[in-house]
């Protein structure tokens, strides 16, 4: 067994409790196999499905079903001798002894196979290939986890216990998924060597998340923030609790699933009958999931505006007779300090109101519901107008009376899931750069031109997908034409001109707020703005005067004086240490893409650099 478990990965081989889990659990599953007469089947070990964080599939029975197509089995295997569900909190209570939410294992596996459905090469076609799953709780009775199987059909047909009743209906299950006159090697192989494929997008797969959350599962890590966030709401609205206030902010980077975990949130509250809507002030983000196609035929058009929303919706807070249970910010670093209901300024009377009874946006928000969730990146406060803080919310908390609790999401899932990149650019934009070596999932290059960068970022990739984003450092004009042939450049690299994207549509081309979802936008330059939120299989990020290297300081250094938004600027002649916020604008740009991205600065000092830490000889 432990010549097994080097074989599996060698840096596990003195994981005991590894050992003695595969030691009780595996012969348990062969001996079902072998009555089963599918000795001729291929067992995956230990399988770490694509965007599935860190967690692994215990076993997956590979083979073909019997009309011929390749067939998986995600089995979940477990210990337990009893366990029961929780079907309020649902969790599993009485199995194991846990502070953390335990997750139905049928569910588990179910899980794995969706993301192995939704993110693996050769494995989206539901009529080509059988993905299937299964629970087996090989030391239970039939009685002692009956429970389990009141969580649902799915649960009560795919989770066995180990006595006869239980092996025996296992056997079927197996037998009738399963061809036994085949050798499963070549559909283990198919498994084994797939790459990852891009999964549905964020807005292709939001109103299929609100309708069906099975459909696009969390990770663990995901799962246990969820669960603590439907705790705490089942808490607000107990009238026995001792405290029906809470604000609990979900901190986490650029593609660690802030925003699937928040229209989780909406989808699960929502149909629970729940008072829920989910808030942005990302004015791209929200258009979109407004407008898509999917919300509205779902929703219909006003309901989809009553539950996505903006911050300025709650400013009359004092007039509403009921509370939410449940408030969802998204992008919460880029809450105002002081809401504005029109234009860019209040009137003096109102804004001296707000002022002299300190009547924040957060306060507003956290005074219209019951329970506050804000997800947020402070890393990511590129704009002027950024201003909530984790602290801020602890002041709120304070002032309002409510709970506060802090949770991090760490796992990584944009940029082919890799950590290392995402160190990588915080060490290139705030700290001393290091060596970038491309992996699996994810690449960097570097382009010399930007003609050779669009003709990069480009490259593979069906019309529309990849974008070009740049920093702010080129005049955004306003159209005071009615095509856009007559409308001039904005951005002009050495002959090299685009358009950014646009104040208004025009000839077929997005306005602002519609350009990172609509196939035309690709032939203009998103900023900071627009890409916020977003994500794109590949994307060339220009790097603008405002963010060059400096060889004396050995890092990047900031030109306030090279960029072009004014707001930003002002702040900093206040207060200087507010470039940080320029380093936050590539971290953000830096961070939109899926698969690869493609470098280029304006300034030859900076291409020089990248040319010597991205992938060198």
């Amino acid at each position: 067994m432990e010549r097994l478990a080097g074989g599996v990965e060698p840096g596990r081989r003195r994981d005991i409790g590894q050992l003695g889990a595969w030691t009780a659990s595996l012969p348990a599953l062969a001996d079902v196999l072998v009555k089963a007469g599918l000795q001729r089947l291929w067992v995956g070990l230990e399988y770490r499905p694509y965007q599935a964080g860190n967690k692994r599939a215990d076993a997956i029975v590979a083979g073909f079903s019997p009309d011929g197509r390749p067939a998986y089995l995600i089995v979940e295997l477990k210990q337990w001798q009893r366990a029961a569900w929780d079907a309020v909190g649902e969790q599993v209570t009485g199995a194991i002894v846990s502070n953390e939410r335990v997750k139905h294992p049928y569910d588990q596996a179910h899980d794995y196979g969706q993301f192995i459905r939704n993110f693996t090469s050769g494995m989206h076609d539901e009529d080509g290939v059988t993905i299937a799953a299964a629970a087996y709780l090989h030391n239970a009775t039939e009685s002692s986890v009956e429970s389990l199987r009141t969580a649902g059909m799915p649960q009560a047909r795919g989770t066995f216990s180990g006595d006869p009743d239980g092996r025996e209906r296992f056997i079927e299950l197996l037998t009738t998924t399963f061809d036994a006159g085949r050798d499963g090697s070549p559909a283990w192989d198919a498994l084994a060597s797939a790459d990852y494929q891009q999964g549905p997008t964020l807005l292709e797969a939001a109103a299929r998340i609100f309708a069906d959350r099975e459909r696009y599962p969390l990770t663990d890590e995901q799962y246990d923030v969820f669960g603590r966030i439907q705790n705490a709401v089942s808490d607000a609205i107990n009238p026995a609790a001792d405290r029906e206030q809470a604000i609990i902010v979900v901190k986490g980077g650029p593609g660690t699933g802030k925003t699937w975990i928040a229209l989780h949130l909406l989808g699960a509250n929502a149909h629970a009958g729940r008072q829920v809507s989910y808030c942005t002030n990302s004015g791209s983000l929200r258009n979109a999931l407004q407008t898509s196609a999917g919300f509205n035929k779902l929703l219909g058009g006003e309901r989809a505006k009553r539950l996505i929303t903006s911050a300025r919706t709650y400013h009359d807070f004092l007039e509403r007779r009921t509370k939410l249970d449940l408030l969802i910010i998204d992008e919460a670093q880029r809450l105002e300090q002081w809401t504005v209901l029109s234009g860019h300024h209040n009137s003096r009377a109102r804004q001296d109101h707000l002022e002299a009874n300190n009547i924040t946006q957060l306060f507003e928000l956290k005074k219209s519901a019951k329970v506050l969730v804000l997800f947020i990146d402070e890393d990511q406060a590129a704009t002027s107008k950024d201003f909530v803080t984790i602290a801020r919310a602890r002041e709120i908390a304070h002032r309002t009376g409510a709970s506060l609790e802090v949770l991090e999401l760490t796992e990584q899932h944009r940029s082919g899931g890799s950590q290392a990149y995402e160190a990588w650019v915080d060490a290139l934009v705030d700290g001393e750069p290091a060596i970038w070596h491309d992996e699996d999932t994810f690449t960097v290059s570097v382009a010399d031109t930007p003609t050779e960068l669009e003709r990069t970022v480009f490259a593979g990739f069906p019309l529309g997908e990849a974008r070009l984003v740049a920093g702010f450092c080129w005049d955004w004009r306003k159209p005071t034409v009615d095509s856009i042939h007559q409308l001039p450049f904005d951005i002009d690299i050495d002959g090299w001109k685009k358009h950014w994207n646009l104040h208004k549509a025009l000839d077929g081309y997005p306005k602002d707020t519609d350009w990172a979802r609509t196939p035309s936008g690709a032939k203009q330059v998103g900023s900071v703005f627009t890409a916020q939120g977003f994500e794109f299989p590949q994307v060339g990020v220009i790097i603008g005067p405002d963010l060059v290297w400096d060889d004396t300081a050995g890092r990047m250094t900031v030109r306030m004086e090279a960029s072009r938004y004014a707001k930003l600027v002002q702040l900093h002649n206040r207060s200087p240490h507010e470039d940080v916020r320029i380093r936050n604008q590539y971290r953000v740009l830096l961070t939109r893409a899926m698969r690869g991205v493609v470098l280029y600065s304006t300034d030859p000092a900076t291409r020089a650099l990248l040319r010597r830490i991205v992938n060198p000889a």
